[in-house]
């Protein structure tokens, strides 16, 4: 035998077997490859109408290789789910739990097997993924939910499992039939901490009755604020007196102390005397410094400025550890600040900064100190000023720390911003397979996936709402995972383009060019104004992206224009930009009295700057008598900073 000849000829026949099969593929499977975005937006169509056999049908037609099958597998599931048939259910969700390993997609599938299970009446492999659940998704909403269900299938831990689920979701989908299974059990719970427990998701299930009849079986000292919630929402004023008068004696260190200023706020209301006598006969009669604490705070509250500023001071030095305690250095900073008393404010802001960390007023008290040190001349003035801009980049006072005392030569950018960056793609690129299976729902506006999954990455959640079109929530949810992040995001992720996106670009610049403003500025104006909302209006009438009144509109154009027509967008930003070019002409192109005034009206600011001559523009905002607009140019120009650091190559 001629092995070489033999050899070539295998190799051949391999070669035609390949064509073949490429053949094949080309003139069969690619043509249904195809088709798979046909039979799905069918399939679709079936199953939001409530016909899943038909639904099920077109879902089948896709195949392994192609890019839709594991949302059509997904589809698929459903569909048997809804038609009792759980087999093919559960045989289409193991192959999603093979495929997709996803902590924002899998808990949903492992929920929905458990639940099949149960309906099987398979209880051991019910409960078996229910514990999976529990173990690896225990802070999922299903996996919380799984307590609940593990209640029904373990006897010996039902309360446990019961008491878990209501720590944890004293208002979730279950909470009332799990306040009424441990209710109905024999042995009702012996930990007063269960009982405290219960107690407090029957307050946030209006069970106020059910409440107190639980509370009753708690030693007083330990119920007494959770009692009187329950008095509160039941009018009971003479009971919560009763009650209040004896709670704030007892020893309340263990409690927590937003809980314990909560009922106390509650007594006080009820207290038919001053708000003022009735915390200061707290603050003297109570023993523990807790509730001594939640007392003194209470009273400065109710106290005259004088007075209120002495109760500060002693409040800082007497309850450091106070949740409140950071908030009073602070006022007491910023007072002394606006009074000119540098040295004293000097003397607190060190305090502080010795004491707390607190991201929101922190970078407050870093840029003050810093400027009082640049006033006195001292050189180190400059730490601080980095320390805002490496450690709170994103604060309205790391803008102002760049500006101002890290590089005095910035200038406010006026070129236009690149439209062709503000694209946002899905914010993790590390899994591709679930990139796509996102990406695939998104595409073919099938959103009814995502309430299933109850997704709670918020980048992700922000992400699919941009998709959706529904800006303003898909910003305010970036910026929410910006903000409660222990480490801030990198500047190049997505959640910062979701948090500061680019909208109506080409209208920003051309009118921006055309009235010689700040485009950056005009797009965070816009972002605060109406979050790129076009259809929004206000209580007081303004409407669209800028919101613009009409009275305005006819101001600064000599025109009158409907509402309906200044929702249009192209006509908004144009009033709108023709509005702050006014403003800019009547304060001298001064950009944020311009912000200011934009809030809350050019005369009102005129005022201000009459009555605060000749003091520094970062203290004059700091002394707005507004709190919403004071608020108001904090937020323009922090995203304004935030839109540069993210569009643009700014040098820290």
């Amino acid at each position: 035998m001629d092995f070489k000849k033999l050899t070539v000829k295998l190799i051949f026949l391999t070669f035609v077997i390949i064509i073949l099969c490429c053949g094949f593929y080309f003139v069969f499977l690619k043509s249904k490859l195809q088709n798979s975005v046909v039979y799905y937006k069918q399939g679709l169509e079936y199953y939001n109408e409530g016909d899943y056999q038909n639904a099920y049908y077109n879902f089948s037609k896709i195949y392994p290789a192609d890019k839709l099958f594991l949302n059509a597998t997904y589809k698929e599931a459903k569909c048997a789910d809804f038609l009792n048939d759980y087999k093919t259910a559960l045989r289409k969700y193991s192959v999603l739990e093979f495929f997709i390993k996803d902590e924002n997609i899998t808990p949903f599938i492992i929920w929905r097997k458990g639940n099949i299970y149960l309906s099987l009446n398979n209880k051991l492999k019910a409960k078996s993924e229910f514990l999976k659940l529990r173990k690896e998704y225990k802070t999922s909403e299903y996996g919380i939910a799984a307590n609940y269900k593990l209640a029904n299938l373990v006897d010996n831990k039902k309360e446990s499992y019961l008491i878990e689920y209501l720590k944890n979701s004293p208002k979730g989908k279950f909470s009332k039939n799990a306040i009424d299974l441990i209710l109905k059990e024999k042995s009702f719970p012996t930990s007063n901490e269960d009982k405290i427990t219960i107690a407090k998701a029957m307050l946030e299930n209006q069970q106020y009755m059910e409440c107190i009849k639980v509370l009753k079986a708690v030693p007083i000292n330990l119920s007494w604020v959770y009692l009187i919630q329950a008095l509160d929402k039941l009018n009971s004023p003479e009971n919560i007196i009763k009650v209040g008068a004896s709670g704030v004696l007892f020893d309340n260190s263990n409690i927590d102390e937003e809980t314990l200023e909560n009922a106390i706020s509650i007594y006080i209301k009820n207290v038919p005397q001053s708000g003022e006598k009735t915390s200061r006969e707290i603050f003297e009669k109570s023993m523990d410094n807790n509730t001594k604490g939640v007392a003194l705070y209470k009273n400065i509250q109710y106290s005259e400025p004088k007075a209120a500023y002495l109760k500060k001071n002693k409040f800082y030095e007497k309850f450091p550890s106070s949740r409140h305690a950071p908030y009073v250095l602070y006022d007491l900073f910023m007072e002394n600040l606006i009074s000119g008393k540098n040295i004293l404010a000097l003397k607190f802001g060190k305090i502080y900064l010795s004491l707390y960390n607190n991201r929101e007023i922190t970078p407050c008290v870093l840029y003050f100190t810093s400027y009082i040190k640049k006033q006195q001349l001292d050189p180190s003035y400059k730490e601080s000023a980095y320390e805002i801009i490496e450690k709170y980049p994103n604060s309205y006072y790391a803008f102002l720390s760049y500006k101002n005392l890290i590089n005095p030569k910035f200038l406010t950018l006026k070129k236009p911003f690149v439209t062709k960056k503000t694209y946002i793609e899905f914010p993790y690129k590390e899994n591709k397979r679930v990139e796509n299976f996102y990406d695939n729902f998104i595409n073919l506006q099938d959103f009814s996936p995502f309430d299933d999954f109850r997704i709670q990455d918020l980048t992700i959640k922000s992400w699919i709402e941009y998709k959706k079109g529904n800006r303003a929530l898909s910003s305010v949810l970036a910026r929410d995972y910006i903000i409660n992040s222990e480490k801030l995001p990198k500047r190049s992720e997505a959640v910062w383009k979701l948090a500061y996106p680019v909208y109506y670009g080409e209208e920003i610049n051309r009118y921006s060019k055309e009235r010689n403003l700040n485009p950056y500025l005009i797009l965070a104006l816009i972002k605060e104004e109406s979050h790129f909302d076009p259809n929004i209006e206000s209580a007081v009438g303004a409407v669209g992206l800028m919101q613009v009144l009409p009275s305005t509109a006819e101001m600064v154009t000599g025109s009158l224009f409907a509402k309906s027509s200044l929702k249009t967008e192209d006509l908004n930003i144009n009033v709108g930009t023709a509005y702050f070019k006014y403003l800019m002409e009547n304060f001298l192109n001064k950009e944020e009295l311009c912000v200011i005034s934009y809030n809350s009206g050019p005369n009102a600011v005129k005022r201000w700057i009459d009555k605060n001559n000749n003091i520094p523009f970062d203290i004059f905002v700091e002394k707005i008598p507004y709190s919403e607009t004071k608020t108001y140019i904090k937020k323009v120009f922090g995203a304004y900073w935030n839109y540069l650091l993210t569009y643009e190559n700014i040098k820290l």
